[in-house]
């Protein structure tokens, strides 16, 4: 077996963790949050490629680097990476850091973390990581009284129509019938979207209905699929008028 080949299979005894990145990916660390079970805690997780195994994790400490200014939503960490003498295999490898019990967001008036990896004292790289923001939750909203149709009266020319009625928890609220993009690959069935946009100021609460028209010159349609912000939806067969 080749020097090179017992080499890669002792590092592999060791566990030690090889890959393969670009020289100025070096000492940059990558920085992820991790929700906590209490609120506004994060576990804050540090992975940073160093040039070969003889580099190692060492302390987590809270706080900037000296001379070095942070914003007041911001919360500093250093990450010391260490290295003992030696002779190392030119491998590149990683390090990787926890530290648990973050707060951010709340109260707190903190937004994201700003990582600084240090070696020697030093500041060899930095990252800033925020926590991953949630998809706010769809207004729920009730749905009636749909019906869609091609009018054909004379004189015409032909239209096609749908009406409903949108209830919504307040008044606060513009309620619209737009067409969903992409539609579905039946070109027969007319997909509309049931839009709620809130309005500003303050609103009682008290259910309010809304009727919705969405109207263009006909189509071929024969039937109407009405979505709901929340997921639910409502089909509608097309009927003519005459």
């Amino acid at each position: 077996m080749k020097p090179t080949h017992l080499l890669l299979a002792a590092l592999a005894l060791l566990c030690v963790r090889v890959s393969t990145v670009h020289a100025d990916e070096l000492f940059k660390p990558k920085a992820s949050l991790a929700p906590d079970r209490k609120a506004d805690e994060y576990t804050l997780r540090v992975v940073t490629s160093v040039p070969n195994p003889c580099y190692a994790a060492g302390a987590v400490r809270p706080g900037p680097p000296d001379n070095v200014r942070i914003a007041a939503d911001v919360v500093p960490v250093r990450v010391v990476i260490t290295k003992r003498g030696g002779i190392c295999a030119q491998v590149v490898s990683q390090v990787r850091h926890v530290h648990r019990r973050v707060k951010l967001g709340g109260k707190t008036g903190k937004a994201k973390v700003v990582v600084f990896a240090m070696l020697d004292g030093k500041v060899v790289g930095t990252a800033s990581v925020e926590p991953a923001t949630k998809a706010p939750t769809p207004l729920a909203v009730t749905t009636s009284d749909w019906y869609a149709w091609v009018n054909r009266m004379p004189p015409g020319p032909a239209t096609f129509h749908v009406t409903g009625l949108v209830k919504t928890p307040t008044p606060g609220y513009d309620v619209k019938l737009v067409p969903a993009s992409p539609q579905g690959i039946n070109p027969k069935e007319l997909i509309l979207d049931v839009v709620v946009t809130p309005k500003p100021g303050a609103w009682p609460q008290v259910v309010t209905p809304t009727s919705v028209r969405f109207e263009r010159p006909e189509g071929i349609y024969t039937g109407v699929l009405v979505r709901e912000p929340d997921g639910d939806a409502t089909h509608i067969a097309v009927e003519e008028v005459h």
